[in-house]
């Protein structure tokens, strides 16, 4: 599949989401961050490696020749920066410089922005090989949240550190 159908699918799946005027649930409180994909993927678990390839816009598969397409959260929100923490090892002041760097050197695109979790959840259940991170109440039944590394959310050794 070509550059530019991938980014035809994301934005019609991301149209598509938009036009549904979806809720948002509350943002507050104590809680996981959690990684999603749709339930008809045939995947439970990610690799902290093939997690953080996908989101620095390299090739990451879920199956043979099946790419993962990545979607993040406006990068003011504070699941942003706790995932490029945790994820790509990056401060929030150093995401843009990295991701200008890439370009430079013609080594990818960041992966693209969702204007919320609602919207995020949607575009996840919507588009075969997407994947996100959202607050664990924020994830619906149609969607499936992965373990990473084989841990799960709040379990010792688990990548993602609670919000707060």
């Amino acid at each position: 599949m070509s550059k530019l159908q991938r980014w035809l699918i994301a934005l019609a799946a991301t149209l598509a989401a938009l036009a549904c005027h979806p809720r948002e649930l509350s943002a507050s409180g104590d809680e996981e961050l959690v990684v999603i994909v749709s339930p008809e993927l045939p995947l439970t678990d990610i690799t902290q490696a093939s997690l953080r390839l996908a989101f620095r816009g390299e090739y990451a598969q879920y199956a043979p020749g099946k790419r993962l397409i990545p979607f993040n959260l406006p990068q003011s929100t504070k699941e942003r920066a706790v995932f490029d923490r945790a994820v790509l090892g990056l401060e929030p002041d150093e995401v843009g410089r990295f991701w200008i760097q890439r370009r430079i050197r013609d080594e990818g695109l960041p992966p693209r922005t969702l204007p919320s979790a609602a919207v995020s959840v949607r575009v996840v259940k919507a588009l075969p090989g997407a994947i996100t991170y959202v607050r664990a109440s924020q994830v619906s039944s149609n969607v499936r949240v992965l373990t990473i590394d084989g841990k799960a959310p709040g379990q010792p050794g688990y990548l993602l550190p609670r919000l707060r």
